[in-house]
């Protein structure tokens, strides 16, 4: 995105523009991967400065964080063994201490800091604060892995709303105060559509979809609803995209009228995609509010 050709940089800025216009004063809800932040601590330092521009022009960014190879690192240090059933991480009495401590104690206050260091103002806060993310239970198999059930979004709402960037860890609290660890992609989709989110970004640590899954410069830019539908039915998304999809299927036909799929790794990925017209992944359309 820098260039030394300074007629270039003039066109950026202008190209810029539009958005800009286009999603002043709009909640964008920004889901930023612990893979991502796990393969360099450039990566953080340019998603806080990505975020700091943003607020700054006046869009309001809403950031949704997991960790779970911080997870891993600190179960491993702290000799547990993680396992996983259907890729959701089983969480037993000591694993759930361990996910408090990854998610509250390392990755949340990381990212608050970096945004700090570039002059934007933000809070952590984990989905049990002012009971943001009430969740239940997912199985007795699971532990204490919940799925969220309803949204209360005042607490980020009113941030949003003072100037503050919310910096949210995906965990979530049961009716009886009991902490419950929650899938990260669909704790972002959620959130998202209880704020009325105009976009929902998921920062990953792959390109975005591909029509051929083994050929990279198969990216697929622009996609709808009913065309991702086919895609999972015809087994071009596979894996671990699958979950991720899923809550970017929810998030869309939930109301966010547009949600992306990027390769965080890449740098200022973010603003790429935001506030250029070709961008660097897939753009989901959802359906209109």
């Amino acid at each position: 995105m820098i260039t030394s050709d300074p007629q270039l940089r003039a066109r950026t800025l202008v190209e810029a523009l539009p958005y800009i216009r286009q999603f002043h004063g709009q909640i964008i809800v920004i889901k930023y991967g612990g893979n991502v932040l796990g393969d360099a601590a450039a990566s953080l330092t340019e998603l806080a400065q990505d975020v700091a521009l943003m607020r700054s022009v006046g869009m309001r960014p809403v950031i949704v964080h997991g960790g779970g190879p911080q997870i891993d690192q600190l179960a491993d240090r702290l000799g547990l063994t993680p396992s996983f059933v259907h890729g959701l991480r089983v969480t037993d009495a000591a694993m759930l201490e361990v996910v408090r401590m990854a998610l509250l104690g390392t990755v949340n206050p990381a990212i608050v800091t970096a945004l700090g260091c570039q002059g934007a103002a933000a809070v952590g806060l984990s989905g049990a604060d002012s009971s943001l993310a009430i969740a239940t239970r997912i199985s007795d198999e699971l532990g204490f892995v919940g799925e969220i059930r309803r949204v209360q979004s005042q607490v980020v709402t009113e941030l949003v709303e003072s100037g503050v960037i919310p910096v949210v860890a995906s965990l979530g609290v049961e009716t009886s105060g009991g902490l419950l660890n929650v899938n990260a992609d669909s704790f972002a989709a959620s959130l998202a559509v209880a704020l009325g989110a105009a976009k929902l970004i998921f920062l990953t640590n792959v390109a975005g979809l591909l029509s051929e899954i083994d050929d990279p410069g198969s990216l697929i830019a622009r996609v709808g609803v009913d065309e991702m539908q086919l895609l999972i039915e015809g087994g071009q998304i596979r894996g671990g995209m699958i979950p991720k999809v899923a809550a970017a299927l929810g998030a869309a036909t939930g109301g966010v009228e547009r949600v992306h799929l990027i390769d965080g790794t890449v740098p200022h990925s973010l603003l790429l995609e935001l506030l250029t017209d070709e961008g660097v992944g897939t753009m989901i359309e959802g359906g209109s509010r």
